[in-house]
């Protein structure tokens, strides 16, 4: 049929269509209150737990690794402090001896300075 030769009549003879017939699985909108939720929210997906769940794993990742750091720096003082009850030149030898007595820490450390 062409709808271009649909006549006044024809037209006015159609019955109007049911919402329900359209769409025979959906309910109507205001048939269930209770089902009715916020769409806006986000707090019911479990993807927002997984990102909350991630976000503390990664902190706790870096915490571990800062604290690990930390250890180790403590570790090279405490072997700078006991090679220097010894002698200045074992001292020297260590890790945290060769640091101090490098140029370039003491550069970056001017520089940490000068910049705050």
């Amino acid at each position: 049929m062409d709808i271009k030769k649909l006549t006044p009549k024809q037209i006015s003879d159609v019955a109007p269509a049911n919402k329900q017939e359209s769409v025979p699985q959906a309910s109507p909108a205001g048939s269930d209150p209770a089902r009715q939720q916020d769409t806006l929210s986000l707090s019911s997906y479990t993807f927002r737990q997984d990102e909350l769940l991630f976000a503390k794993m990664e902190y706790q990742k870096l915490t571990k690794t800062a604290f690990e750091k930390l250890r180790d720096v403590k570790n090279q003082i405490d072997e700078y402090k006991t090679a220097g009850e010894v002698s200045q030149k074992d001292a020297a030898e260590t890790i945290m001896g060769k640091k101090l007595n490098d140029p370039s820490v003491w550069e970056k450390i001017a520089r940490k300075i000068s910049e705050s």
